[in-house]
């Protein structure tokens, strides 16, 4: 879910190109059906296995997999959908991508998923994930390879081997 923002350096070309606006609420909503139905059929499966009578075990498992992943595939799809739209249409107000789309798409995400449990739950739920999208945000810069190497920088100005450099100083090319 990550885009260039308009302004961008050479070194965060290396990051994949998002996918324009209708075309990632489809890819989202089939990559939150995916992860929804796989993670809700391995928990519904192990959770039907160990609680089933000692005959019926797969039996239980096959059941609670066929009565509950389509559920949590759904609703997996509709988070993956509701962040994926709130995103995009900070990127379209905002003009650029940074952590603060997401934080914000995964605050109303939260907030949308607990409306039903009233206003009050619904704030707390946003505030509780702004923070934790927010930390989640905050490791991810950390471990880019810009800001997790500070070396890194120095590396680029070095020459590879000292008949490459343009001046031909063999001092330049030992920094």
């Amino acid at each position: 879910m990550t885009h260039p923002d308009r302004g961008s350096r050479e070194e965060r070309s290396l990051a994949p190109a998002r996918t324009l606006f209708p075309d990632c609420i489809a890819s989202d909503a089939g990559l939150g059906f995916i992860i929804g139905g796989t993670g809700g059929s391995m928990f519904h499966f192990l959770k039907a296995l160990r609680s089933s009578p000692s005959g019926r075990r797969l039996v239980g498992g096959a059941q609670a997999v066929r009565a509950n992943a389509p559920r949590l595939a759904g609703t997996w799809t509709g988070l993956f959908v509701a962040f994926s739209a709130v995103d995009s249409a900070m990127y379209s107000a905002r003009g650029k991508d940074d952590p603060w789309n997401r934080i914000v798409a995964f605050a109303c995400m939260r907030g949308l998923h607990h409306r039903r449990k009233g206003f009050k739950a619904a704030v707390r739920s946003a505030l509780v994930g702004a923070v934790f999208w927010g930390l989640v945000e905050v490791s991810l810069i950390g471990m880019d390879a810009d800001g997790a190497d500070p070396h890194r920088k120095n590396l680029k100005n070095r020459c590879p081997l000292p008949a490459s450099c343009s001046d031909g100083d063999p001092a330049r090319a030992a920094q």
